[in-house]
């Protein structure tokens, strides 16, 4: 379900939306529709990468042997 909502935003920042949903042949709601969900999800990816950090945190005790084994691994290097 749809909901209309009153707001006010910079024009210039306005304008460049507008032109946007022109070429990519959009109306403007759906512009700034998208540009808040995308915002949002980046958000709630960013809460769920903190979470991670903050219970991951801390050294891990590994031997040496162990930790050569695993960086002589193949594809450890690659990116």
């Amino acid at each position: 379900m749809k909901k209309k909502i009153g707001t006010v935003l910079d024009e210039g920042l306005v304008l460049k939306a507008k032109k946007v949903a022109l070429t990519k042949r959009q109306t403007f709601s759906q512009i700034l529709e998208d540009a808040l969900r995308n915002y949002l999800t980046e958000i709630e990816q960013r809460e769920k990468d903190k979470k991670v950090a903050l219970t991951t945190k801390g050294a891990m005790k590994v031997s040496k042997r162990v930790l050569k084994q695993i960086m002589e691994e193949e594809g450890v290097y690659d990116t």
